[in-house]
């Protein structure tokens, strides 16, 4: 069964710091329907399953006082269990399992796309759903 991500806030309530606070906040969010709409403009959402974690941001421009429009979404995972670590990866996920070297320099390859991706465009990773 798939969950939302208020569902899935709602399910940790009592795992949270605060869960009297946060409660009132997912019970605000569910009501407004606005969790990805918050005025300071970013959310993060941590998602924990058994056998992977991913860590979630989404942040969007100043709707009150735009310069420039624009939505962000990055995702990584956090913790991932053995069980996955042996099965194939596949898209971004596949081509980011394991550390790229320079093989001029040897130094890891952090930031540079064109050597860490096969795809030159976002557009490459775009999925029409769950399973791609």
């Amino acid at each position: 069964v798939e969950k939302k991500p208020l569902e899935l806030l709602s399910d940790k309530k009592a795992t949270m710091i605060d869960p009297v606070e946060c409660g009132t906040w997912i019970n605000e969010r569910v009501g407004n329907n606005d969790l990805f709409e918050q005025k300071g403009h970013w959310s993060t959402l941590y998602v924990e399953t058994d056998v992977v974690s991913f860590h979630i941001e989404y942040r969007r421009s100043d709707w009150v006082n735009p310069k420039c429009e624009f939505q962000s979404l990055d995702a990584w995972m956090t913790k991932v269990d053995g069980k996955m670590e042996k099965v194939e990866w596949n898209g971004i996920l596949g081509e980011t399992k394991e550390k790229i070297y320079d093989a001029s320099t040897g130094q890891q390859i952090l930031s540079d796309r064109s050597k860490l991706l096969r795809g030159a465009d976002d557009a490459d990773y775009e999925v029409d759903g769950p399973f791609g």
